[in-house]
């Protein structure tokens, strides 16, 4: 992997420095262009991520515990929230406090 990081990045690759240069398919091929699918980067809106960071901010923000439905009212997709919500607790990065309530660890 730090191969790939380090020496033979798209942006840049630095075929001087890699140890694999003379097996390499792409050097024996030409080095030629990409031709393929343009890679779709993953937005941000709407991913759990986010969902994740709206909670942790709204509870980081609150001056002690914070009722579930003030997070409910955070994030409206309840399925995403209550995953979200588990797995900040499983993260350790939230702590549940109460039959319905959430604070910081």
């Amino acid at each position: 992997m730090e191969l790939g990081a380090l020496v033979c990045s798209v942006a840049s690759p630095a075929c001087e420095r890699c140890p694999v240069l003379d097996r390499c398919a792409w050097v024996a091929a030409g080095r030629p262009a990409y031709d393929g699918p343009a890679r779709v980067a993953q937005t941000y809106a709407g991913t759990d991520r986010q969902c994740r960071g709206r909670l942790l901010g709204v509870v980081r923000d609150a001056d002690g515990p914070v009722a579930l439905s003030t997070l409910e009212a955070a994030w409206a997709i309840p399925e995403q929230r209550d995953r979200c919500l588990a797995s900040l607790v499983e993260d350790g990065l939230l702590a549940r406090v109460g039959p319905a309530s959430y604070a910081l660890p």
